[in-house]
């Protein structure tokens, strides 16, 4: 899990922006874990299309998870398709790491899009809010929020600052744009080599992001 403690929030998100770090996370991620208290949520993913820069040269240079964090006037929404079943709730058991993460729908997560999230909540037959939550009145009412489909679950949530925190700290707006393309020329460089000496270390986001032409990515 992400605890980074830092201080700095993001306002007055670009879309562009936005849209490059929705792809970096839903592409090959996974909604692995969350976190709630009165004045801030925090929802986990991991596999993030984001260059690592504090790797030695031939390790791996995947960001291993982000923590997209909401901080002020939060809410958070729970969602699924699943069969109701005795005990804790899906979400409990991913808080308390007792299942896997679970996969993002590739693409199907957006930031700052009240519609797309009211979307995504009607797709969804069990709604489960974990905070107060008034429908679109708080989606409209709230400065950022996600909303994400994985599968037979989703998740809604924002606030009046957003953070986006990994184990090496915040990473700023500005940073986005540019580990997206540092992470793809990496991934270009590690389809280039691999199978020979040079080869860096196998990384999972990598590997099922497959190159129409290995040879030449």
């Amino acid at each position: 899990m992400v605890t980074g403690t830092k201080n700095q929030s993001v306002s007055n998100m670009e879309k562009k922006t936005l849209d490059i770090l929705a792809d970096a996370i839903s592409d090959v991620g996974s909604l692995q874990w969350w976190h709630a208290d009165d004045n801030m949520v925090q929802v986990e993913f991991r596999y993030i299309q984001l260059y690592d820069e504090s790797k030695p040269e031939k390790d791996t240079h995947t960001i291993e998870a982000i923590a997209i964090r909401f901080i002020g006037n939060v809410f958070a929404v729970f969602l699924d398709n699943l069969s109701e079943e005795e005990g804790k709730p899906w979400y409990e058991r991913l808080y308390d790491d007792e299942i896997p993460p679970f996969e993002c729908n590739a693409y199907d997560l957006e930031f700052d899009h009240p519609e797309y999230a009211q979307e995504v909540y009607d797709e969804y037959r069990n709604q489960t809010p974990i905070t107060p939550y008034d429908g679109m009145n708080t989606l409209t009412g709230a400065n950022h929020l996600i909303a994400a489909k994985c599968g037979d679950v989703g998740v809604i949530a924002g606030g009046d600052r957003m953070e986006f925190v990994t184990h090496n700290g915040l990473i700023s707006e500005e940073e986005i744009a540019t580990l997206s393309k540092k992470w793809w020329e990496y991934w270009k460089d590690y389809w280039r080599l691999r199978g020979t000496r040079n080869a860096y270390q196998k990384d999972w986001a990598c590997e099922v992001t497959i190159p129409v032409n290995p040879n030449n990515p």
